[in-house]
């Protein structure tokens, strides 16, 4: 194991020194791989962890980004704004960053060297290969390269879906919404007057023709179209939320026979995530299952979480917080006062009475003890402990 510790100073005046914590990279066993001495750390995003640290310049102590590898080695050194670049990680090779009292963001691969020479005022972040980047209000896309394929006149879905993404031209009299591809054609024209953009799931997408919803497929082609209502969601888990009043309540599902499974006697409810929901009658809150059975009693004053990457649900009722698994069983055997995400992971960071963290099974039983400070979720097979 080794140490690393990251403080650039171009003076002996360090007054952020003591902000500097000493972390530990663990992997899925809890050893420690090596240590890091920094301000904070990210979790690994495609090989690399950003951290912050203290630069001092001139006297001045100065927060900056930088990126360490998984050996623990200092790949990118800590030059970037830590207020703007902090938002951005690495993913399919590339990140965004910005430099300190410099107008806009630019791409930079693993190595630090920078791609592209086009700064922007405003980024998203890449999703299966392109990102939005944006002017004002106008909105474009790039790729991995850097290369404007889509040029900066549009408004819409700031992500890639199955390939495609739903936009608008900025500057049009009335908003029609159409999808474009990776190559910046048009792939289903720009014909479908809606409040605002929808992105594709599982090959499906909702638009609105003559006031109703209906589902398409990547090639334009209508798929589906309700007859119990006229506003829906997408299908998740075979199930499809349907909202039976204006309010946008009286929230049941159907399936596509369109036949009612789960009858609209809720005020809320999310789309179903590895077959379970969070469902809403009057002020109380509960969790069923596709069939519509409560996995999690509908009792609670409020419900937090899901069965994706929080993979586990927060639910308090007066003021008292209770934790529940997506098989709703009730973290009972051991006293815990928080978890966080398990990030799709096995393991869910937790924190015990005393105010220490560790990390906790699916059901609730101790995985590696509580005895850290912090704790964050395993990444990429690997965690950062202080």
């Amino acid at each position: 194991m080794k140490k690393i510790t990251i403080l650039i100073a171009l003076s002996c005046v360090i007054p952020l020194a003591n902000a500097q914590k000493l972390y530990k990279c663990i992997n899925m066993q809890g050893d420690v791989l090596f240590e890091l001495e920094t301000h904070y750390v990210w979790p690994f995003s495609d090989g690399l962890a950003k951290f912050k640290t203290t630069v001092v310049n001139n006297g001045k102590a100065e927060w900056r980004i930088g990126f360490v590898n998984e050996k623990g080695e200092v790949v990118i050194e800590a030059k970037y704004d830590s207020k703007k670049s902090s938002k951005y990680n690495f993913v399919d090779g590339v990140s965004w960053v910005k430099l300190p009292d410099q107008d806009g963001f630019f791409l930079i691969d693993k190595t630090g060297k920078r791609i592209s020479e086009k700064t922007y005022e405003k980024v998203g972040k890449f999703h299966e290969g392109m990102c939005a980047v944006y002017e004002g209000l106008n909105m474009g896309f790039v790729n991995l390269k850097g290369e404007e394929i889509i040029p900066l006149k549009y408004t819409g879905d700031p992500w890639f879906y199955n390939g495609l993404v739903c936009l608008c031209l900025a500057d049009a009299e009335v908003g029609k919404y159409g999808f474009m591809d990776k190559n910046g054609e048009v792939a289903i024209p720009f014909q479908y007057i809606q409040a605002g953009y929808s992105g594709f799931n599982n090959g499906e997408c909702r638009v609105m023709i003559n006031g109703k919803t209906n589902l398409i497929d990547t090639t334009g082609k209508v798929v589906f179209t309700p007859t119990l209502t006229s506003n829906m969601e997408g299908f998740s888990c075979g199930l499809a939320k349907a909202y039976t009043t204006p309010d946008r309540k009286g929230v049941g599902f159907f399936n596509r026979d369109n036949t009612c499974v789960i009858k609209p006697i809720y005020d809320r409810a999310s789309s179903f995530e590895n077959g379970k929901t969070i469902v809403q009658i009057n002020d109380k809150y509960g969790v069923i299952d596709t069939l519509g059975n409560y996995i999690i009693p509908l009792k609670f004053d409020n419900i937090l979480g899901d069965c994706g990457d929080s993979g586990y649900f927060l639910c308090e009722k007066d003021l008292v917080k209770y934790y529940y698994n997506c098989d709703g069983q009730y973290f009972t055997q051991h006293t815990v006062k928080r978890i966080k995400g398990r990030n799709n992971s096995n393991y869910y960071p937790f924190m015990d009475n005393n105010d220490k963290w560790g990390y906790l099974n699916a059901d609730g039983s101790y995985y590696i003890k509580a005895q850290y400070d912090d704790a964050d979720s395993f990444v990429e097979g690997k965690a950062w402990v202080y």
